[in-house]
């Protein structure tokens, strides 16, 4: 067969083609540093990119923002708990005082206040945000945990209703026949001031409204019987405020104590899921949000808004990997008990009533010596009733000694509920850093995995592109030899 011109070019034309294009992909792959420039160009290296580069995807935004964003919250939530556990120690050095009767009678106010303001720098620390979100609300992350504007505080409206725990009744003393030094009037053996102790339950707020009906709801212990009983309302100002009968139990609204009658007490100590539903108009800064703590109704607006306490509580959790999460957030229910709140109230009424009495006896002793009272009528009444007020001070000064010891316990409980709630943030963190640490190397496996997969080994690329340029001259001069002769040329 002869072989023609027209044959000769043709062929050396698709040589040419099938050497510019090698050389034109080596020099492709030599600019991007990548195997393929497009999928067509090899559909498993393509389909392998895909799932490398969305699981790098994947891990790169566990590492770069979910990972961090979860370190951010917990390690401010541990912050928050671990100023709050000072002041815990601060207060049980309180105690202690109180417990050993070292608090000087002219500093007793100061203490007072002070321990009312270390139970607001604890409650502030539940007001700890982070990127504008409250740590410590549970899901209501755009609510602070206490009121912090008092106009605000003032116009707020609940139905709130509270569970209360037998074990925190406590044993108050109050005094019957209490020495009024503004009436002064002999006091004889048998009317002089007398101790009483009555069990009384502190609830979570004082000033409490006026309610047409009001009872403690609660299971029967031995058949889970639901049952109501009947609780009467009374102000402080009465003078029988509490005494209750054996069978009654007073709600005294302006300070938010449930006093139990004997009887009443012994019925209820070890019935269930006890609670008691009261309205609360018009709050003070700084006082906890009901929300946060109870089962509540939001009267304030023109709608009622609900609000459940869920039992199982309200995690926040991050993805900080595939298939894993983790809680983020402590509520303040668990670290900030409203019983810290009630305990130290104790405390401080405590002593401001002793600080009371001191004063009345002081105002006394000074009325001794004012001209005035001094005809014998005068002085007998009075050195009566200074005996009287001296045996209210050593009823009190016993009642508050008593009262902080016990407080010993109370607080250190609060303080471990604290420090467990501080452990198990440090506990998340460990596992956190694990996972960090484990998607750190996962990342750099996968990047090697992708380079492998992707990148092209840049000496053999820059040698294949440079015999592929060899060849291709060399096709280039072979071609331009091959037409050189026509048959022209042999007639």
């Amino acid at each position: 067969m002869r072989i023609t011109n027209n044959m000769m070019i043709n062929n050396s034309l698709a040589n040419l083609s099938t050497n510019k294009t090698r050389m034109s992909k080596l020099d492709t792959q030599l600019a991007t540093y990548k195997k393929i420039s497009r999928p067509s160009d090899d559909p498993i290296i393509a389909i392998r990119a895909l799932r490398f580069r969305t699981s790098l995807g994947d891990v790169t935004r566990y590492i770069e923002k979910n990972i961090p964003d979860a370190e951010q919250w917990m390690s401010i939530t541990e912050a928050a708990l671990s100023k709050a556990n000072d002041m815990f120690t601060d207060i049980l050095g309180y105690c202690t005082q109180g417990a050993n009767d070292t608090f000087e009678t002219d500093n007793r106010k100061s203490i007072a206040n002070s321990l009312q303001e270390l139970k607001g720098a604890i409650y502030d620390q539940g007001n700890v945000d982070y990127a504008g979100r409250y740590i410590f609300s549970g899901y209501k992350t755009e609510s602070t945990l206490t009121f912090t504007d008092q106009k605000i505080a003032d116009e707020k409206s609940y139905t709130i209703t509270e569970p209360i725990n037998m074990q925190e009744v406590y044993s108050k003393t109050t005094f019957t026949n209490s020495v009024d030094p503004d009436n002064v009037a002999f006091i004889s053996n048998s009317n002089m001031p007398e101790a009483n102790q009555v069990n009384v339950y502190k609830l979570a707020y004082s000033g409490l409204d006026d309610m047409s009906e009001l009872a403690i709801s609660y299971k029967d212990a031995s058949d889970d019987t639901e049952k109501t009983m009947a609780v009467t309302q009374v102000d402080s100002s009465d003078p029988d405020a509490y005494i209750a009968g054996d069978d009654e139990v007073k709600l005294i609204k302006d300070t938010g104590e449930l006093v139990f009658g004997a009887k009443a007490y012994d019925s209820l100590y070890w019935a269930k899921d006890m609670s008691i539903t009261y309205d609360k108009t018009g709050f003070n800064k700084g006082e906890i949000k009901p929300e946060h703590y109870f089962t509540c109704i939001d009267k304030t607006g023109p709608d009622d808004i609900e609000y459940i306490k869920e039992s199982n509580g309200q995690d926040i959790t991050y993805n900080i990997s595939y298939s894993q999460k983790i809680k983020v957030n402590t509520e303040a229910s668990d670290a900030f008990s409203y019983r810290i709140g009630t305990d130290i109230d104790l405390m401080s009424d405590a002593l401001s009533q002793l600080d009371s009495i001191e004063n009345k006896l002081a105002k006394l002793k000074r009325m001794k010596d004012d001209i005035r009272y001094k005809d014998e009528s005068n002085q007998k009444a009075i050195d009566s009733m200074i005996e009287g007020a001296t045996k209210e001070k050593d009823i009190q000064r016993t009642y508050v000694r008593e009262l902080f010891d016990s407080s010993i316990t109370k607080f250190q409980n609060h303080q471990s509920d604290l420090n467990f709630e501080i452990s198990d943030i440090g506990t998340r963190g460990i596992r956190l850093d694990l996972v960090k640490q484990r998607l750190v190397e996962q990342q750099a496996n996968i990047k090697d995995l992708k380079s492998e997969n992707e990148d092209i080994d840049l000496e053999e690329a820059a040698i294949d592109y440079k015999s592929s340029n060899l060849i291709y001259n060399a096709s280039l001069q072979s071609a331009s030899k091959v037409v050189r002769q026509s048959l022209l040329d042999f007639l």
